[in-house]
């Protein structure tokens, strides 16, 4: 698969026996491992990472009590910014998959949506940027709705992309080759909202511009949600 932007490993060597602790970012369409074209700061602390040649993000040994949160900046990747407070740090290793921007370049036979989430539908919206998105998908079963691992975020203008990733064992319902799909969208200190049912075509990323169940579809009020 053809990649437009680079998340090849470096070369730098780093030196496991010194080390403190390790990030391990992935790509949350392809989970594969992202280790160029990011900065990654670990606030609080004095040495900045070392990229090994597993591609893992590694920090020296050094007093970790200062540690306040690390934060990843995605430059010109398409992913969102991520940041990862001092409680959510786990050792020896810290793994987190990269939300994707609605410019990813999704590769064909991705299921997934390009949408917005505002406050409330009116002729000048606000945005809620921060959020968290996610699919609930209905099995094959037709009864049973099931979450989807692969998690959005909202830029700063509530924009967001988010995909449905199944293991090979889940089967979702299908109607005339549509996935029948709920959105969840959970804000910082808040319990999540979810929408009503979309019907998403297999394979295919749904864009406002040609969804066929209208772009305002593709717009979710979070008043209107549903907890």
């Amino acid at each position: 698969m053809t990649r437009s932007f680079a998340v090849s490993l470096p070369l730098e060597p780093a030196y496991l026996r010194n080390v403190l602790f390790v990030v391990e970012l992935l790509d949350g369409v392809t989970l594969a491992r992202v280790s160029q074209g990011l900065t990654v700061v670990a606030e609080g602390l004095h040495g900045r990472p070392i990229v090994n040649t597993g591609g893992l993000f590694v920090w020296l040994k050094e007093d970790i009590a200062p540690l306040r949160k690390i934060t990843i900046k995605p430059g010109v990747l398409p992913y969102e910014r991520l940041e990862i407070d001092a409680a959510e740090v786990e050792l020896p290793r810290t793994r987190r998959e990269l939300s994707p921007r609605v410019d990813y370049p999704f590769a064909p036979g991705i299921t997934g949506l390009r949408g917005t989430v505002i406050e409330t539908r009116v002729a000048t919206p606000v945005a809620v940027p921060d959020a968290e998105v996610r699919f609930h998908w209905l099995d094959e079963d037709g009864v049973t709705w099931r979450d989807a691992p692969a998690v959005g975020r909202t830029g700063s203008r509530g924009d967001f992309a988010a995909i449905l990733r199944l293991a090979r064992t889940e089967v979702p319902q299908l109607d005339a080759g549509a996935v029948t799909v709920r959105v969840r969208v959970g804000r910082p200190g808040v319990n999540e909202r979810v929408s009503g049912d979309l019907r998403l075509a297999q394979g295919r990323i749904a864009d406002p511009s040609t969804f066929p169940q209208g772009k305002d579809a593709l717009i979710f009020a979070w008043d209107e949600l549903q907890p």
